[in-house]
């Protein structure tokens, strides 16, 4: 069994998925050791049952993937460095406040052109989905999709779990979390003091 993501009980993620959902730029570790970030996205708005993604056909990760292999994909959401200062009802040590999720399953190899070019529509919708008119993959140079697809390996994850940790502050006292969010927002780490609102 292979071990799971550390999580204390305080900072479980509610809903692991949703981490999924909102940072799909992770990191793939193949049972080498090797690993790629990369775009990986649900295969379905209604379901979180299989993931899809690729990579550059002339990266060494891409050419060692096999079908079968079990997989870890590690989604990394905002994260900040949590000074001591912003501590005074409870006061503490500096800490670190993420967000993130684990993703473990069996990697499916997708090589064919029309699953290969699926894998590119589904990725480029999820990319494109906040703008008034998303670009889709119907909008490409004439050519340029085909001469891409041999260039690049596709995959499918077969999920087997997700766990998340949304780790928040969630055990200090209101006014320090406050001071935290407060000190956050002055410095480069907006993002995830607006998470912990």
């Amino acid at each position: 069994m292979s071990p799971s993501l550390f999580r204390a009980e305080p900072y479980i993620a509610a809903d692991p998925a949703a981490i999924v959902r909102d940072y799909p730029f992770a990191t793939l570790v193949l049972p080498d050791m090797s690993a790629t970030t990369t775009a990986i996205v649900f295969e379905t708005d209604n379901s979180a049952q299989t993931l899809i993604g690729h990579m550059a056909g002339r990266n060494p990760q891409a050419k060692a993937m096999r079908t079968g292999d079990r997989v870890l994909a590690i989604f990394a959401g905002p994260h900040a460095y949590i000074s001591p200062r912003w501590y005074v009802e409870k006061p503490e040590v500096p800490t670190w406040n993420y967000v993130a999720a684990h993703v473990r399953g069996t990697l499916e190899v997708i090589e064919d052109d029309a699953g290969q070019t699926e894998v590119l529509r589904r990725t480029i919708e999820i990319a494109e989905s906040g703008f008034d008119e998303p670009w889709s993959i119907d909008m490409a140079p004439e050519g340029r999709v085909a001469f891409l697809l041999p260039k690049i390996r596709s995959f499918r994850i077969h999920i087997d779990s997700i766990e998340g940790t949304t780790k928040l502050s969630q055990t200090h006292p209101e006014s320090d979390r406050q001071r935290i969010i407060d000190g956050l927002k002055a410095r480069p780490y907006p993002t995830i003091a607006d998470l912990m609102i």
